[in-house]
């Protein structure tokens, strides 16, 4: 038998697989809109993509692809996570905490790999995981398991760019996010990385994969992360686990003028944020194109 017809054998069966998961999915899991969605979804990407390949159109082939082989496992998590309550897991910091220490002796394991999984695909503040770490094991091995996590996620996400290229990356994070980000990696190189991983305005995770679209090399960009990266790490792990500002007496005073104003920096953030990344950098590149 040949790879082709056990290729085309496979993603038949994936496709079978994922449709009866669809069509007996309970209304908790998928709503009936969204079994149709999803089924529509997958069905019109198996379609191009075998559609595409008669007609000897390569890259569009290969697009479609990635696709239904994406949507076909997104589709598959999403539904064990619905369905075995795994997202009750992330609504808090306890239930978290509780879920790292329930697994025991693989909890370190577990805590990093859920750190991978936050920085590629999942959509959760990688401030959770950051000091429940700390609370578990403590700032400095906590800031070092979060700080592995999140390195190994960022060298993932740079591969998926660079295999995969632009179509797939702007799939992923939209069109103006991508171009507007590799043009100022492509003029600012890895100065620019540097900056923005240090900076909270910049989206860090979003650049990881963007970065393996444009001219920096793995090389410059391990670098990189591994200097600046652990930086917000370590301050989350000691201040955000209670081990400098505790929560209780004096602290719950200062924890309260410090969440005010993070909600205030968040709101003018969410505002102002393309204004003050244009300052940002004009200030900081002015400086440094003088030196």
């Amino acid at each position: 038998m040949s790879k082709k017809v056990i290729n085309y054998f496979a993603i038949g069966i994936l496709f079978v697989f994922v449709s009866i998961l669809i069509l007996f999915a309970n209304e908790n899991i998928f709503s009936i809109p969204i079994k149709c969605v999803l089924e529509t979804a997958i069905l019109l990407f198996l379609v191009l993509n075998i559609l595409f390949k008669y007609y000897d159109k390569e890259i569009l082939r290969k697009l479609f692809y990635v696709l239904y082989i994406l949507t076909a496992i997104i589709i598959i998590v999403v539904y064990y996570i619905k369905k075995n309550g795994y997202l009750d897991i992330f609504s808090s910091t306890n239930s978290l905490k509780n879920f790292i220490l329930g697994t025991r002796e693989k909890g370190v394991f577990v805590y990093i790999v859920l750190q991978i999984l936050q920085v590629v695909f999942l959509p959760i503040p990688a401030a959770i995981i950051c000091i429940v770490g700390s609370i578990i094991y403590g700032p400095l091995l906590g800031a070092i398991y979060c700080s592995l996590g999140i390195l190994i996620g960022s060298y993932i996400s740079f591969f998926i760019g660079k295999t995969f290229g632009y179509k797939l990356v702007s799939w992923i994070v939209g069109k103006d996010n991508t171009d507007k980000y590799t043009d100022i990696i492509r003029k600012r190189g890895g100065f620019f990385l540097a900056i923005a991983f240090l900076l909270p305005m910049f989206p860090d995770d979003i650049l990881c994969l963007i970065s393996g679209i444009t001219n920096i090399s793995f090389k410059q960009f391990f670098w990189i992360t591994l200097i600046t990266r652990p930086i917000g790490v370590i301050a989350m792990s000691y201040f955000g686990g209670g081990h400098i500002i505790p929560f209780s007496g004096w602290g719950i005073y200062a924890w309260i003028g410090i969440l005010i104003s993070v909600l205030i920096v968040v709101i003018m953030t969410y505002k102002y944020q393309d204004n003050m990344q244009t300052f940002i950098l004009k200030k900081i590149f002015k400086k440094h194109n003088k030196n």
